[in-house]
């Protein structure tokens, strides 16, 4: 039995007295969701008992085709340019209608403009800090530097060493 099916029979339970409660419970829905398909027969017949997209019209925030087309253009000339400099460079051309940069990165994703790279190192690419063996990693805190001897019989401290003297 197909869904239009189903939600026609619902229809007609009621239409034919049994009370909404029972029927909605009957057929698994909610009361208000029973009374929409009431409401959708009675106004477009079976054909409103189809299911239907819960998609937008428009969606009136998102950029508009001409600053798409923009900022593909402004990709495709200049492929080193990311998504900030390009909304930079179109900030003056479009004024209040500019896109910011998540905005120009969206639409660079969108039409494969960028190529994915990982956002973070794979657990595999971080080295343990065990080893193979014992003593195999030796590890030194040292606070106030240390005095090395070179081969000549100076002396120097590593601090020295590290302010290049």
């Amino acid at each position: 039995m197909t869904v239009v099916e189903q939600r026609y029979r619902a229809v007609l339970a009621v239409e034919q007295g049994e009370p909404r409660y029972q029927v909605a419970a009957q057929f698994g829905v909610s009361r208000q969701t029973l009374h929409t398909w009431i409401t959708r027969y009675r106004a477009d017949g079976l054909a409103g008992l189809a299911s239907r997209s819960h998609r937008p019209d428009s969606c009136p925030h998102q950029a508009s085709e001409v600053v798409e087309v923009a900022v593909c253009e402004m990709r495709r000339g200049n492929p080193r340019w990311g998504p900030r400099r390009i909304a930079h460079e179109l900030a003056p051309r479009f004024g209040a209608q500019a896109p910011s940069r998540s905005t120009v990165a969206r639409i660079l994703h969108r039409n494969g403009l960028v190529e994915p790279r990982r956002r973070r190192k794979l657990r595999s690419d971080y080295r343990r800090w065990e080893r193979p063996e014992p003593m195999a990693l030796w590890q030194l805190d040292i606070v106030g530097g240390i005095h090395l001897r070179a081969p000549d019989g100076t002396v120097h401290r590593s601090e020295d060493r590290d302010r290049g003297r």
